[in-house]
């Protein structure tokens, strides 16, 4: 199912489980969904809801969409880990830090049939 319009925050929310009057976080997953459709938006070339429109409405196919949760969630969960590393355990009771990988995998997946490789 695709929709027009950008995903908004209320649609975030409920794609997190969060209660749609729960607002401690907003603040952070507010800039986080907006620094993921800006990201987004840099890599792929969105459809248009009407193929004749060619500066039309943008239409958030439901891969594109779930891309963008995976990236927001992915931002708003950095605010623990600023350097990129987060603690393990080793199941010994060890722990251990680990480097958080630069790109994620489901995220390229999802865009892939959308994105725009850039010619030099």
């Amino acid at each position: 199912m695709a929709t027009q319009g950008t995903p908004t925050l209320d649609q975030f929310k409920a794609w997190l489980g969060l209660d749609a009057g729960d607002n401690v976080d907003d603040a952070v997953l507010t800039d986080s969904l907006k620094a993921a459709l800006a990201a987004q938006a840099m890599t792929v070339a969105y459809p248009l809801a009407d193929d004749t429109e060619p500066d039309g409405d943008v239409t958030f196919t439901d891969d594109l969409t779930t891309a963008i949760w995976l990236r927001a969630q992915r931002l708003a969960a950095r605010r623990n880990s600023p350097e990129g590393v987060v603690g393990i355990s080793s199941g010994s009771g060890d722990f251990t830090g680990a480097r958080l990988p630069a790109t994620d995998v489901d995220v390229a997946r999802l865009e892939a049939p959308w994105t725009v490789i850039g010619v030099a």
